[in-house]
């Protein structure tokens, strides 16, 4: 805000403006005008551009290690917008059109990233307009070294002009500044920097480099293409890592709290303390850290915080009053944003919703529905009429085809730009006669509009030269910390918290486990088919809600439960004080789950009801599965649309179970239509006369279609007394549900042999499964 805050004339008032020069004062301007930032809807804007100024697009970068390590870019615009639009990219020869979303914080982003050339995201120059609207143009030049800075909101690495001291920051360069990037972050970032090698996405002729933490300032004179790595703080206290946790006030869960990183350009010393609540009270003094040289860094997470606000001051050289603060909120299971049965009962699974209810959730309205664990009422059909599953048998694997070819949406740089030559040219703005000299000018780069700050008089240059013959400080700077595995105990106590939410609100989580919409999607439908949340779709099979369920222990085997639903490390410390000796509560992640066991007796099984713990006396695998509707009722249900436009266009082969690019949609069938993104639908012959398709996903049409074929894609494994259907034939949501509750365990993913297994499913329930997607 510095720059803003001594501009000439001052937006702040005079008031403020002498508060902004007292060092104790900024954090707390700042932390207000944080509160209202994230408090705002951005109601009463006027929108950047609307006087003819293009807006700045910033790059954005998805790191993904499911199915495998790659990297995705795309683009966000500060623009609001109120639902999906089109954005115009103008090219040499017209212009091509993009879809786009809603993004977050107001803002709007590619609808898709792999639908988009990372080349022209990259390396060109990208200028169009949002909508049919001229009055929301964009441009954005390429830069030879990009800063991109990792954003909790985004749940993205997002493109910053420069880098801010301790941020966690993703470094894209061209390849032939290689050289000249490594031996900068040698110098100014904490070990632990790694250049990522053969990472998928990532275009030829360039450079990723992660976990790269700058620390210090280069006291010396630095090449133009490193400016974006060099901070213009000289001083700064940042929180850093954790889990961060979605909301409107910014907090980290308790369970992984960030690190404290305090840094001071010159400094002799530096002091970090804690204090318990939001003001210093040397009472409340819970933690106090000192370390000699510039840099301190603090991992809280050794010292077991528990909820609560905390105030983090930083005092260099051992001064009386902090030259920095920073409010931290920590938050759990233990401390909910709602009540677990006000988030429980918001969505139901009640098959007087409609012919897809077990597809979707809805609002509890109705007398019998299927809640978690939960059977409430009866659901209809029996057992009697089953048919037999039959042994699962490998299908022949056919050759994958290949993505449509990115679509190119930039304008390709001049062979004599500094992007291409490496060789800036700066423009400084004319001095006219008479005109009083100033400190310093600033300069853009002509081709890539990098900004840069000369002197403007002699004496403003000779102090710059001494200053920068100051020899540097030698501190010790402890490596970056970064976790080897995900921990989705966090992210489920993080969901805990939350209680309910939207998809975006789902995804910030997931995305702090893996940057990737694919795994946002898988996570979610795992945490759906184990029980634990309900979830709630439009006709597009767009999540729209979903919602945590009340814990309820589950008959599994003989003196055998596992725990679904809602938890919290105070509940499972109630449950090990019940259960005493008489039984052993494990835990553990069972395939990205986080699983809780109680193996023996339950003593005092009333005293469940105290903890907010439901105990089941049956299973409710053989009632969920019996009222099931047929898959064929199901299908009658989609909702029915024109045929899509799309780029490419592939037909489900229900024989090899893999998907082949065709030319027609004549024949009846599942589709994955491409575009900027997939849709999936399935046509009936009906349907093709009618010329509509009906809209499902990816997992729904492909058994839709092996139904019409007569060729079920799952078959029971005797031999370990699971269930086995194709790797990304999952069974959508309550189908998949009556098995997964079976055992309490998520199906797992056997990627060598392109299986997916629900495990441990007795062969009653499997056969009315069976049964009920056969019919």
């Amino acid at each position: 805000m510095d720059p803003y805050a001594i501009a000439t004339p001052s937006p702040l008032s005079s008031h403020l403006r002498t508060l902004w020069k007292a060092p104790g004062a900024r954090e707390r301007i700042v932390e207000a005008a944080c509160l209202e930032l994230e408090a705002w809807s951005g109601a009463d804007s006027t929108e950047i551009g609307r006087e003819g100024k293009a807006a700045s697009p910033r790059l954005l970068a998805f790191l993904r290690t499911f199915p495998r390590k790659s990297v995705a870019f795309g683009l966000m615009l500060p623009y609001r917008s109120e639902g999906p639009d089109i954005l115009r990219f103008g090219l040499v020869d017209g212009e091509v059109s993009v879809p786009t979303s809603v993004g977050p914080g107001g803002s709007t982003r590619l609808s898709a990233a792999e639908g988009v050339s990372a080349i022209s995201l990259l390396e060109e120059r990208l200028r169009g307009e949002l909508g049919d609207d001229a009055g929301r143009p964009f441009e954005r030049l390429p830069r030879r070294v990009t800063p991109l800075r990792w954003d909790d909101m985004q749940g993205a690495f997002v493109e910053v002009e420069r880098v801010s001291l301790g941020d966690d920051t993703l470094v894209v360069a061209k390849e032939d500044t290689r050289d000249r990037v490594e031996t900068h972050l040698a110098s100014h970032a904490r070990p632990g920097w790694v250049e990522v090698q053969n990472l998928g996405g990532m275009p030829e002729g360039w450079l990723i480099y992660e976990h790269v933490q700058i620390v210090s300032a280069a006291i010396e004179g630095v090449h133009p293409d490193l400016l974006p790595l060099t901070p213009r703080a000289r001083t700064s206290l940042t929180l850093r890592g954790g889990f961060v946790l979605p909301g409107l006030l910014r907090k980290w869960s308790s369970l992984e709290p960030p690190e404290v990183i305090a840094v001071a350009a010159g400094a002799g010393s530096i002091t970090v303390r804690v204090y318990r609540g939001a003001r210093i009270d040397a009472s409340e003094l819970i933690l106090e850290v000192t370390q000699p040289g510039e840099l301190n860094v603090v991992p809280l997470v050794d010292h077991h915080l528990e909820d609560g606000e905390y105030l983090i001051t930083m005092l260099v050289d051992y001064s009386a009053r902090p030259s920095s603060s920073a409010l931290l909120r920590l938050r759990s299971a233990a401390t909910p944003q709602f009540s677990v049965d006000e988030a429980d009962i918001r969505l139901v699974y009640s098959p007087d919703a409609a012919k897809t209810w077990p597809l979707s959730a809805a609002a509890a309205r109705w007398d019998r529905y299927v809640n978690g664990a939960r059977v409430v009422g009866a659901l209809g059909s029996d057992l009697a009429h089953s048919s037999q599953m039959g042994e699962f048998t490998l299908r022949e694997r056919t050759k994958a085809n290949a993505f449509p070819r990115p679509t190119a949406v930039g304008i390709s740089m001049e062979v004599d730009s500094c992007l291409v030559t490496g060789k800036h040219h700066f423009q400084l703005p004319t001095v006219l006669p008479g005109q009083p000299p100033i400190r310093s000018v600033e300069g853009g780069c002509r081709t890539c509009g990098l900004v840069r700050r000369f002197a403007g008089t002699p004496w403003a240059a000779r102090r710059r030269t001494a200053g920068n013959s100051r020899p540097p400080v030698e501190i010790a700077i402890p490596p970056v910390s970064v976790s080897a595995e995900p921990d989705f105990q966090v992210a489920f106590d993080a969901l805990n918290h939350i209680g309910h939410g939207s998809f975006a609100t789902f995804e910030r989580v997931a995305a702090q486990v893996e940057g990737s919409g694919l795994f946002a999607d898988a996570f979610l439908r795992r945490q759906e088919v184990a029980g634990h949340i309900d979830v709630a779709r439009n006709d597009w099979f767009e999540v729209t809600d979903w919602a945590v369920n009340s814990a309820t222990l589950v008959p599994v085997a003989a003196d055998r439960w596992v725990l679904i639903g809602a938890r919290s490390r105070a509940l499972l410390e109630g449950l090990h004080a019940l259960v005493g000796d008489g039984a052993e509560v494990r835990q553990s992640v069972d395939a990205e789950l986080a699983r809780v066991e109680v193996v023996g007796e339950i003593p005092n099984r009333a005293a469940l009801s105290t903890l907010g713990v439901s105990l089941l006396s049956e299973s409710p695998a053989p009632l969920i599965a019996s009222g099931l509707p047929a898959l064929s009722v199901v299908a009658l249900g989609l909702k029915r649309v024109a045929v899509p436009a799309h780029r490419s266009a592939e037909r489900w082969d229900t024989a090899s179970a893999s998907w082949h690019l065709t030319s027609s949609l004549a024949a009846p069938g599942a589709y994955r239509l491409r575009d900027f993104r997939s849709l999936y639908v399935v046509r009936s012959e009906d349907d093709v006369d009618a010329g509509v398709v009906r809209l499902g996903n990816a997992q729904l049409v492909k058994h839709i279609a092996n139904l019409w074929s007569d060729d079920p894609l799952l078959g029971y494994h005797s031999r370990s007394g699971s269930v086995v259907v194709p790797l990304g034939a999952d069974l959508p949501a309550l189908y998949g549900r009556a098995l997964a509750l079976c055992s309490g365990m998520s199906p797992r993913e056997l990627v060598e042999h392109r299986m997916l297994q629900y495990p441990s499913v007795p062969r009653q329930v499997a056969d009315v499964v069976f049964s009920k997607l056969t019919q």
